[in-house]
């Protein structure tokens, strides 16, 4: 296959390239002009992507946004993390449904933030969306593909979960809640569960989260898929889990209130103290077998122990 990426430098995207590579699919990349190396130019600020980007392109993913957990969510924040979204998967659909040669299949992130704050309700993708600003920014974000799907495009959007890696994304940022990941208080053995521990947070290593969406680019899915292992956690066995890999005690509890100092109240509210607890539904009903569903065995992994 020939695939081309948007968003191929952050975690999840250069996993996807190099493992794409490694099975013999060429990979094209869509870089941005502020990006250093080899790709096609776009700017979706502009509105720039020049439809012979997708000539002989059999899929396309787009993995680009800003990330959500690195500062708080101030009025301008919300309005960066929106305009990091919604403009360019947009333009990405628009762009394919016109494309002389369209693309068999669009791949658009998202993330179970959709679902907003759910305690301990078991979730699947026939679940509707939850409230505030981050299920507002998913649904507008899965919405933005319209145009693709109404050219007759197959569009998959990934409501992942918290994926198993040290290296960045949404656990670095719950690593390190505090800043630099020296100041972990897990890495310390200072943390514990926070806020009592009793909300879900469902996870995925990063090796499945790969390997569910190849097995989405090859398949014949459509709609939106959760990229989460069956085996979702509470706060309080996944911050043990954490502990037990890192060596480290994970019993010395985290109030809610220091999150919320630390992070702002809404950012605490919707990456840490709210719970989803998701099951991968479609991708179970598809065949998909994960690799990773002991949350240990995860864990040491991400944690290179």
């Amino acid at each position: 296959m020939r695939i081309l990426i948007a968003g191929s430098s952050g975690l999840i995207g250069s996993a996807l390239a190099t493992s794409l590579e490694r099975g013999g699919h060429e990979v094209r990349r869509l870089i941005r002009p502020t990006t250093v190396g080899d790709g096609i130019p776009w700017d979706p600020g502009e509105g720039t992507l020049d439809p012979a980007a997708f000539d002989g392109v059999d899929g396309v993913v787009n993995l680009g946004g800003r990330s959500i957990g690195d500062h708080r969510w101030s009025d301008r924040e919300k309005h960066l993390l929106w305009e990091s979204r919604i403009p360019s998967a947009r333009l990405i659909a628009e762009r394919m449904a016109a494309a002389p040669t369209r693309p068999g299949v669009l791949i658009n992130a998202s993330a179970v933030g959709y679902y907003g704050d759910q305690g301990d309700r078991v979730l699947t993708e026939a679940d509707g969306p939850g409230s505030g600003f981050l299920a507002e920014l998913t649904q507008a974000w899965e919405a933005a593909t319209a145009p693709a799907s109404a050219a007759g495009i197959r569009v998959v959007t990934l409501r992942s979960g918290i994926v198993l890696s040290d290296a960045g994304g949404a656990m670095g940022r719950l690593l390190a809640p505090f800043g630099p990941r020296w100041l972990s208080p897990y890495r310390w053995g200072l943390g514990g569960p926070v806020a009592g521990g009793k909300q879900y947070w469902s996870w995925i290593s990063l090796e499945d989260e790969i390997r569910a969406i190849v097995h989405l680019l090859i398949g014949d899915v459509s709609g939106p898929v959760n990229l989460t292992s069956p085996a979702p956690a509470t706060n309080r066995e996944f911050v043990k889990a954490l502990g037990r890999a890192l060596h480290r005690p994970a019993v010395m509890p985290i109030p809610g209130f220091v999150i919320r100092i630390v992070l702002g109240s809404e950012l605490a509210e919707a990456m840490v103290l709210d719970g989803q607890r998701v099951r991968p539904a479609r991708l179970e009903a598809g065949g998909f077998e994960f690799r990773d569903t002991d949350l240990d065995r995860a864990m040491r992994t991400a944690v290179g122990r």
